[in-house]
C-alpha cells in the first residue's frame, strides 16, 4: 500500500508539474537572487526582464509546433540576423510598419524554404537548418559589408521599448503569441495534426493527414514567429547588427522549449511551460550578470539547465507512462 501511494503521489507530481513546477522554480530563482543582488530585486529590473524575455519567448511559440511534430531548426538565429537586417534596411523605404511586416514576411519565407528542403528534397530536419545556419549568416554580412543597420522608426521603438500601463509591449505581445498558439495548438485540428504527426508519423499519414503540408506550415511558423523576435530585439537595440544578433539564440530557444516540457522526439506539446521557461532562462542569466558571473560560466549554466530539463522530462514521463523517451 506504501509502494502504491508513493507512486500515485509520484504520478500525481508528474501529471502537475506544468502548473506549479516551473512556476515555482521561477519563483525560487527570483528569491535568491533578489537576496544576493539588490540591483535584482529593483522594480525597473524585473520589469525590464519582461520584455527581454520576449526575445526568446515570442521564438518559442514556433518551436514547441516543430519539435512536437518531430523536429527542430537550429539555424533560427542566423535567420533572426538576416531578417533583422533586410527588414530594418527597408523601413527609410516603406516606413515602420512595412518594414516589420516584411521581417515577418521574410522570415516565414525562410522557414518555407527550410520545410521543402526538408519535405520534398527529404534532406534531415538538422542536417538542413545546419547548412542554412552558415547561409543566413553569411547572407546578412554579405548584404550589410558586416556593417550594423540603425533602426529609427517610431513604431519600431515602441514594439522594442514601449509600455502599456507600465508594461512593456514586447512581454504583452509575446502573451499574445503565446495565446494564438494555444488557440491553434488546442482548439483546432492542426494542432491535433502537429502532435499526431509527431507521435506516430505513419498513423498519421494513414488517418488522412497530408505530412508534408503539415511540415512545411510548422517550418513556416517557426520563421514566423523569429520574424517577430528580431523585429522586437533589433528594436530594442536600435540597429540590426548581422553578427551579433542572434548568436546562440537557437540555443536558448531549444532550451526552453525543453525546460517547459515538450519532448524533443516529438508528439507532446507546452505552451504554458515554454512561457515560464522563457522567463526563467532569461531572469537566471540576468541575475548571474548582476552578480558579474563570467559570462563563459553563464553558458555553463544554460547548457545544465538544458540537460536537467531532459533528464526531468525524461523522468515525468516514465512516471506517466510514456515508456521510452
Amino acid at each position: 500500500m506504501k509502494d502504491l501511494n508513493t507512486g500515485g503521489v509520484l504520478y500525481r507530481v508528474a501529471e502537475k508539474w506544468d502548473y506549479f513546477g516551473l512556476p515555482a522554480l521561477f519563483l525560487v530563482i527570483i528569491l535568491i537572487f533578489s537576496i544576493m543582488s539588490p540591483a535584482f530585486r529593483t522594480i525597473y529590473n524585473l520589469v525590464s526582464n519582461l520584455q527581454f524575455a520576449s526575445f526568446v519567448g515570442v521564438a518559442v511559440v514556433g518551436m514547441i509546433f516543430l519539435i512536437s511534430s518531430g523536429d527542430f531548426d537550429i539555424s533560427v538565429g542566423s535567420m533572426l540576423a538576416l531578417v533583422a537586417v533586410l527588414g530594418g534596411s527597408f523601413v527609410p523605404f516603406i516606413g515602420g510598419a512595412g518594414g516589420a511586416i516584411a521581417t515577418v514576411a521574410i522570415a516565414a519565407l525562410l522557414g518555407f524554404i527550410n520545410g521543402i528542403f526538408v519535405t520534398k528534397l527529404r534532406i534531415p530536419a538538422f542536417i538542413t537548418t545546419l547548412g542554412m545556419m552558415f547561409v543566413f549568416r553569411a547572407l546578412a554580412f554579405i548584404y550589410t559589408d558586416n556593417a550594423p543597420v540603425p533602426i529609427s522608426s517610431r513604431f519600431w521603438f515602441f514594439v522594442g521599448n514601449g509600455t502599456i500601463a507600465g508594461v512593456p509591449f514586447a512581454f504583452i505581445l509575446m502573451l499574445i503569441c503565446f495565446g494564438a498558439g494555444y488557440l491553434m495548438l488546442r482548439k483546432s485540428p492542426f494542432g491535433r495534426y502537429v502532435i499526431a504527426i509527431g507521435s506516430n508519423r505513419n498513423a498519421a499519414v494513414l488517418s488522412g493527414v497530408n505530412f508534408d503540408r503539415m511540415k512545411i506550415s510548422v517550418f513556416v511558423m517557426v520563421g514566423f514567429f523569429v520574424g517577430i523576435s528580431s523585429v522586437i530585439m533589433a528594436a530594442n537595440f536600435g540597429s540590426a547588427n548581422p553578427g551579433m544578433m542572434g548568436q546562440g539564440f537557437e540555443f536558448q530557444v531549444i532550451t526552453a522549449v525543453v525546460l517547459g516540457g515538450t519532448l524533443l522526439g516529438g508528439g507532446t506539446a507546452n505552451l504554458l511551460g515554454g512561457l515560464f521557461a522563457a522567463l526563467i532562462i532569461t531572469y537566471l542569466k540576468n541575475g548571474l550578470g548582476l552578480l558579474q558571473v563570467n559570462s563563459y560560466w553563464q553558458f555553463v549554466a544554460t547548457g545544465l539547465v538544458l540537460i536537467f530539463a531532459v533528464a526531468v522530462n525524461r523522468i515525468r514521463f516514465r512516471i506517466l507512462g510514456y515508456g521510452e523517451v
